[in-house]
């Protein structure tokens, strides 16, 4: 598998949507020509955006570029905010837009993690996605407008008031960074659809490091440079989102749940899942949907 383009189900006539994603750890690289803006409201996500590893921490916001490959390794209680939109729904401002920089052009010049920006427009950016999400889970007349409106005030921060970052007029990507780029993501790859065909049996870093062709030195050093985080540490997140899943969606006893995850054991299983959630199993299962 290598990154793939994904086409969003964006309303043709109003090219947008948005959503809350909880639960999935991982999501494959992958691309498309829809701007996308990402608000950790709980727990973190390890990001890679072209080869580059970013954590978003709870509160902060990632904006991310059309065309950019991406994928996502989530903390087991994240959640977060999706918002997408294609730029040809702002094609008569752009068209009024007198501005020697293209709108494009400003995506993609400028800093698109909200750390790097000032308080103050965060703390709008924030109040605007949380307003966009709101009308568009709503059914009221008009949302629209207000979800075109607050858009639009996105993209007027973003000229205004977010940071640009400097680059050399003439710098070239070159062509061999491109393909290490390509060779980065193909064995990121293999690697989630290892995990993703094998997590319910044991896996040891000598087994995926095998799979790869890497020595376990080198696996470990390249997962932890291009992710953010230990194979370890991915590995368990990912069975506990299995599990989280199971329990949410099955009736399935805490024993069988732990087995089904790839837990050795309902013990070791008991101490992740509390360590990650804060609560046992059992009583994540009951405080979600009571004693039914």
């Amino acid at each position: 598998m290598s990154e793939y383009l994904e086409i969003p189900e964006l309303n043709k006539a109003f090219p947008f949507r948005s959503f809350v994603n909880e639960g999935e750890v991982l999501v494959y690289p992958h691309w498309h020509k829809e701007i996308e803006i990402i608000y950790a409201l709980k727990g973190s996500l390890n990001l890679g955006i072209n080869d580059m590893p970013i954590q978003l921490k709870e509160g902060e916001i990632q904006i991310i570029n059309g065309g950019d490959v991406h994928y996502f390794l989530a903390s087991p209680s994240s959640e977060r905010i999706v918002i997408q939109f294609d730029l040809s729904l702002f094609q008569e401002e752009m068209q009024m837009d007198g501005h020697t920089q293209t709108l494009r052009e400003m995506l993609t010049e400028m800093a698109h993690l909200s750390r790097e920006w000032p308080d103050e427009t965060v703390s709008r950016m924030q109040s605007l996605i949380m307003n966009i999400h709101a009308e568009s889970s709503d059914e009221k007349s008009g949302r629209h407008y207000i979800i075109k409106g607050d858009l639009l005030a996105i993209i007027g921060l973003i000229y205004r008031e977010i940071p640009q970052i400097k680059t050399q007029p003439d710098s070239v990507i070159s062509e061999e960074a491109v393909l290490k780029s390509q060779e980065t993501l193909h064995k990121l790859d293999q690697i989630f659809s290892y995990v993703e065909k094998h997590y319910q049996e044991p896996v040891s870093l000598q087994q995926v490091a095998n799979y790869t062709g890497f020595s376990t030195y080198y696996f470990t050093k390249f997962f932890k440079r291009n992710t953010g985080m230990t194979f370890v540490t991915f590995l368990n997140d990912y069975r506990l989102n299995k599990a989280k899943w199971m329990l949410l969606n099955e009736a399935f006893p805490v024993t069988e749940v732990a087995e089904l995850a790839g837990f050795s054991s309902v013990k070791t299983f008991h101490h992740a899942f509390k360590r990650a959630m804060g609560v046992a199993p059992l009583k994540y299962r009951k405080t979600i949907y009571g004693n039914n």
